[in-house]
């Protein structure tokens, strides 16, 4: 008995041994951060020409702290990448129009009115990587019509914008479709 006891002893000596080394081996594979820390967004915007000719365009996003800028969209395609500095955070865009004075509403042809917008949103770790619960999309919208109903296009969209997106990411990094309204 007393054998078998000092054989018991020395087994669990060395498993003891084995398993304290493995888990200080720097080759043994630690699986991936999934803990999200931040969210990133990439903002892109597009518009027809003739919108940018005829109208101001001001995109309003959420910053990195979730305060909201705005900028002057002076080409047609605007897009900026935000990563927030922690969770929860809201990030998001929109688009506001404002006829630009001395447009021509009796100018000859058609009038297009067409715009793009799209997102891609990851939650990342504390080593910036990506950890898979993302999200992209993008839509398409607008219209076509004659110049003199430019005008009442422009009253239309007066306090709304004509693209817009918004979601809250919780701690845990999941994220819900939110409204600026």
């Amino acid at each position: 008995m007393k054998q078998f006891l000092m054989t018991l002893a020395a087994v669990l000596c060395c498993a003891s041994l084995f398993t304290s080394c493995n888990k200080n081996n720097p080759d043994q594979p630690v699986g991936p951060d999934t803990t999200p820390v931040a969210a990133v967004m990439d903002y892109s915007f597009e518009v027809s020409d003739d919108l940018l000719n005829a109208f101001d365009l001001t995109v309003e996003y959420y910053d990195a702290t979730g305060a909201v800028k705005s900028e002057a969209m002076t080409s047609k395609t605007w897009t900026k990448t935000v990563k927030s500095n922690q969770l929860p955070a809201t990030l998001g865009a929109r688009v506001n129009i404002k006829l630009k004075s001395g447009f021509d509403p009796s100018k000859e042809g058609v009038f297009n009115a067409k715009h793009l917008c799209g997102y891609q949103y990851d939650c990342i770790n504390k080593s910036g990587e990506k950890i898979g619960k993302g999200g992209i999309s993008t839509v398409e919208g607008g219209s076509s019509m004659k110049y003199e109903k430019v005008p009442a296009y422009a009253e239309r969209y007066q306090d709304k914008p004509i693209m817009k997106y918004l979601f809250n990411f919780a701690a845990d990094g999941t994220a819900t479709s939110g409204s600026w309204e």
